[in-house]
């Protein structure tokens, strides 16, 4: 029989694991610059190119990552997109970390590889938004209180409080770690003779800390974020509703990939009766409460596909130990194969369909395809215009785009100068310094109800040809446009 590899082989967990991240990592990084950047992505650039120290929407971690990348090596969709691979290379060395640490270095190299797989995270390391600090500062959390306990040293709980923080900066859903790792720590009695101490208060004074920019933010703003996050989404909660909790779950089940939804599933209900095996408490612990709360919420809410991303980690740790543990069972390699064969087909898929316009893929969903075409569309129109003219997108979307793709990439305006909501924009130009100017319009007609008092607002408002986009001959969507004077 031979012996274990040592950590200095070619096949120990840990360089296996390094190898498949710098492979995945290297490879998006090699495809950034062939697809646009999605609105959101261009949305968080403008966030980096205002820097502040927060954001209405959402917290700034994800946009001085933006930021940093982009001084460094300039502004192209490659350097925005540097910004997930940093987050993601956060995210797998802490996740390897901690479930080597739970569990030994097989099955988190396991999980590892399945994270890498699921479509859910490996879009993540490609797509730079809110949720890569999050689940970067989520495992890093995970890992640090997991060795807290292992060594019942509380300085540990002060590295856990840095993460907490890093999440918190990422996207306030990070705050729900708190209680998460409070009840780590109470139902362990190492973690109960660690509360004894002043290390997990102290922890929670530093997270608080690192979050600070956001409260300060807030204060400047009439607490306009944290109104967004915390009234107005509580405000819009509709009667339950069983089509949106089954949209919720389908959701789920493609972000995951459908075979390892369920394996995961089953795996968290495992961990949880296990509850007297610390790695597998800690797992549940990491992903249950998360993932029941936005279940809870799901049939009275929109839940967006991507807000219970951070009870996955654990849940795939969790999974990879079970699944270690009766390997030589035919059906458990059965089940863990098509787990791992269908997210990776999902996962491949998505990649292509961005590159293959002749694969099937819904349209409506196709956030990449014709920004550039319409960029371009719109410099030829205000190469038109005398004077020095404006461009106001209805809608974030289209304001960001042309923001990114347009020569020269100008200030632009967005529906708030149309005395509607502008999210950021808000905070950025009002439209008061239009008046008098002569600019275009620019709505995307999957958002049609922006820009409706552009008949008021605009005289005389002059309507141009239409622009329409296709993927592989199929319409994605329509651009309309306008010649407007703008009367404020």
């Amino acid at each position: 029989m031979n012996p274990p590899p040592t950590p200095r082989s070619w096949r120990s967990p840990e360089v296996l694991a390094f190898a498949a991240v710098a492979l995945s990592l290297g490879l998006h990084l090699l495809l950034a610059k062939a697809v646009a950047l999605s609105p959101q992505e261009a949305y968080y650039w403008q966030y980096a190119r205002h820097l502040d120290l927060s954001y209405f929407d959402h917290p700034p971690l994800a946009a001085w990552t933006i930021r940093a990348t982009t001084a460094l090596f300039g502004d192209g969709e490659r350097a925005v997109r540097l910004a997930a691979a940093v987050h993601g290379a956060v995210f797998a060395l802490f996740f390897f970390l901690a479930g080597r640490r739970l569990f030994g270095g097989r099955a988190a190299l396991l999980a590892v590889l399945a994270a890498l797989l699921t479509p859910l995270f490996a879009m993540g390391q490609s797509i730079i938004t809110p949720d890569a600090p999050l689940l970067s500062g989520w495992v890093a959390a995970l890992y640090f209180t997991v060795r807290a306990l292992d060594e019942e040293r509380g300085p540990w709980l002060l590295a856990a409080g840095v993460a907490v923080g890093w999440a918190a900066l990422g996207k306030y859903t990070g705050w729900l770690l708190a209680p998460q790792i409070l009840l780590v720590l109470l139902a362990d009695p190492r973690g109960r003779r660690l509360l004894r101490g002043p290390w997990p208060y102290l922890a929670v004074l530093v997270a608080a800390a690192l979050f600070s920019p956001v409260v300060v933010w807030n204060a400047r703003h009439g607490w306009a974020s944290f109104r967004f996050q915390f009234g107005d989404r509580g405000a819009a909660m509709t009667p339950f509703s069983a089509d949106r909790l089954g949209r919720f779950l389908g959701l789920q089940a493609l972000a995951v990939s459908p075979v390892l939804f369920l394996a995961l599933l089953a795996a968290l209900v495992a961990a949880a009766r296990r509850w007297r095996e610390p790695g597998l408490r800690v797992c549940a612990l990491f992903a249950l409460p998360a993932l029941a709360l936005f279940t809870a919420v799901s049939p009275f809410m929109w839940v967006k596909g991507n807000w219970p991303a951070p009870a996955w980690p654990a849940a795939l740790l969790a999974g990879s130990a079970l699944a270690l543990e009766r390997w030589r069972a035919r059906a458990v390699r059965a089940v863990a194969a098509a787990a791992l064969g269908v997210a990776a087909a999902g996962t491949a898929y998505l990649h292509l369909a961005m590159f293959v316009p002749a694969l099937p893929f819904p349209a409506k969903d196709d956030v990449v395809t014709g920004w550039k075409e319409l960029a371009a569309r719109v410099e030829e129109e205000r190469a038109r215009l005398p004077g020095p003219s404006f461009v106001l997108g209805c809608g974030y979307k289209p304001a960001s785009e042309l923001a990114y793709y347009l020569p020269g990439r100008p200030e632009t305006y967005a529906q708030n100068a149309m005395r509607e909501v502008g999210l950021q924009y808000d905070y950025w130009k009002s439209g008061g310094e239009l008046l008098g100017r002569e600019g275009l319009l620019v709505l995307d007609r999957r958002e049609w109800r922006n820009c409706l008092r552009r008949d008021e607002l605009c005289q005389p408002l002059e309507q141009l040809v239409p622009l329409e986009v296709r993927r592989g001959g199929v319409l994605v969507t329509t651009f309309d446009f306008w010649r407007c004077r703008y009367r404020g």
